[in-house]
């Protein structure tokens, strides 16, 4: 029978995220915001992504920080590369430096309300541009 250690770390100690810095790109969507507060309640500095900044560090503002956290809300579409570079570098600059995790949950316009019955070919392409940028 294998031996276990004297005391098993706790959830929170596993999942503790303090120190560390997320992007997340569609961050003020349904999924986005869920994922957000959950990094932000586990203690990561928290980079929301969005295609509006206002909307972002709105959002961003509203999370929590029970260690003292400064989240942070930035611009970037996907879909634009100059967006994508002024927001990567954005990010990187509120996370003093690097980003340890990137959740990429952004999605197009052009296809969220399709499905591949009904999904234009230029539908889909812009859809893959945009979670492959």
């Amino acid at each position: 029978m294998p031996t276990l250690p004297a005391q098993e770390p706790t959830i929170q100690e596993l999942f503790d995220l303090r120190g560390k810095a997320a992007l997340v790109t569609g961050g003020t969507g349904h999924l986005g915001s869920a994922l957000c507060r959950a990094l932000a309640e586990a203690g990561a500095t928290v980079v929301v992504a969005s295609r509006e900044q206002e909307k972002a560090q709105a959002f961003a503002d509203s999370l929590p920080a029970p260690f003292g956290a400064r989240h942070g809300g930035v611009a970037l579409d996907q879909l634009d590369e100059k967006s994508r570079e002024a927001g990567f570098a954005a990010a990187i600059e509120h996370a003093a430096g690097r980003l340890d995790i990137l959740i990429n949950n952004a999605i197009s316009r052009a296809a969220a309300a399709h499905d591949l019955t009904n999904v234009t070919a230029a539908e889909f392409d812009e859809h893959l541009r945009n979670n492959t940028a």
